[in-house]
């Protein structure tokens, strides 16, 4: 590996939660609470009306034990819709709140990392689960939390690039290995792989407000929270 590839990867971001403090006002983030919700919300009404589910209050309220969260088993193609929806709905809320034209590219380029940092990790947990599953349930289950790891390092090394093709620009925020506990929607993923009981069932209904942390992190991005980017 050359130098500069090492470079890169040490200068890799694995957070999907920033922990410099955002310079908005409270109601500036609750409007990109709001969107970032609206966003995901969206996404889950779209995947409940192709999964065959009526979106009529009547019928999705009184039922709600039938209803598609309570019954949806995420995988993949749940966790990269709804990620994405909550990353674009706190793009749209972090607009809003700011005209800045450094803030929105560094809002921009969040949306990207985002959607990488949630897309790119889920897939391999479920290539690798699907691929361990034939040698027994624990390869699965060793399957499915090697899938976070490499995915993790995978999609954060490689939206890196993207942006810093994209944008013109070097990352340099650094790693920690506490970053890893942010993933928790993957985490609550592979445990559905794993096993099937009714408890990690009920768990994971909790999957999309986990993504909501990503657009959150869009919408009250700004340029000053990356010092070292260049």
């Amino acid at each position: 590996m050359k130098a500069d590839s090492v470079n890169s990867l040490c200068n890799t971001n694995f957070k999907h939660i920033n922990s410099t403090k955002s310079p908005y006002s409270k109601d500036e983030k609750a409007v990109v609470a709001a969107m970032t919700a609206l966003g995901a919300g969206v996404s889950c009404a779209v995947l409940a009306k192709k999964a065959g589910y009526s979106l009529k209050p009547s019928k999705m309220f009184r039922n709600i034990k039938n209803s598609y969260l309570a019954r949806v088993k995420y995988h993949d193609k749940q966790v990269i819709a709804i990620g994405t929806g909550s990353a674009l709905g706190g793009l749209a809320g972090g607009y809003m709140i700011d005209t800045n034209n450094e803030n929105r590219r560094a809002k921009r380029r969040e949306t990207i990392m985002q959607i990488g940092n949630v897309s790119i990790p889920i897939l391999t947990v479920d290539f690798l689960a699907k691929k361990c599953e034939r040698f027994g349930k624990f390869a699965k289950a060793g399957g499915a939390i090697a899938g976070i790891l490499a995915g993790v390092v995978v999609a954060n090394f490689a939206m890196n690039k993207l942006c810093d093709f994209i944008f013109r620009s070097k990352n340099g925020r650094g790693i920690k290995a506490t970053d890893f506990s942010a993933h928790l929607d993957d985490v609550l993923v592979a445990a559905s792989y794993i096993s099937s009981a009714p408890f990690v069932h009920g768990i994971a209904r909790i999957i999309p407000l986990a993504l909501m942390v990503a657009g959150n992190e869009v919408g009250n991005k700004t340029a000053k929270q990356n010092p070292l980017e260049r």
